[in-house]
């Protein structure tokens, strides 16, 4: 498989996993929603909109179209809205990948650290889909400590429900 397939492929796993995690997670009272854990970004709704608004703007940086306004995250905007943000910057992403080029760079500006920097796109591309991982995982932790069974979520589970596994 080439290497743009395998990138490619990441953001499907990427795309597949935040639809489930959302999908799991439109099923919580507003009280378990607003559900945290100690080590984690803050609560399920506002993790769900940070991932959300960060997909989009990873995949704006990389097409190099303007990003759009952030959601709030308090108060939770509601399900629809967030899986209408996650689909759009999913996609984008999804495209940014098939385009990739190795010796291309974006421009990154930061607060923790502070500053602005020139990177690689293969490492903005990772650090998208490290982000979006790290985080669907601190859902996961918050929802096991609600006693409500999270998604699979792995590498696993995407390549059985995509249909990459066959028998021999």
């Amino acid at each position: 498989m080439p290497a743009m397939d395998v990138l490619v492929e990441f953001f499907r796993h990427n795309t597949m996993m935040n639809r489930r995690l959302v999908e799991a997670c439109r099923q919580l009272s507003p009280e378990q929603l607003g559900a945290t854990a100690i080590g984690t970004y803050g609560t399920i709704g506002a993790t769900l909109v940070h991932v959300a608004n960060a997909q989009e703007g990873y995949a704006a940086r990389l097409l190099d179209i303007d990003r759009p306004e952030r959601l709030p995250e308090d108060p939770f905007p509601g399900f629809d809205v967030v899986a209408e943000r996650f689909a759009h910057g999913d996609t984008q992403l999804e495209e940014a990948a098939t385009h990739a080029d190795e010796d291309r760079k974006v421009k990154v500006t930061g607060d923790d650290p502070p500053g602005t920097w020139w990177m690689p796109v293969s490492l903005y591309l990772l650090q998208a889909v490290n982000h979006g991982t790290e985080h669907r995982s601190q859902v996961a932790t918050i929802l096991t400590q609600l006693g409500v069974e999270p998604p699979d979520l792995d590498g696993w589970a995407y390549i059985f429900a995509s249909g990459h596994m066959v028998d021999v």
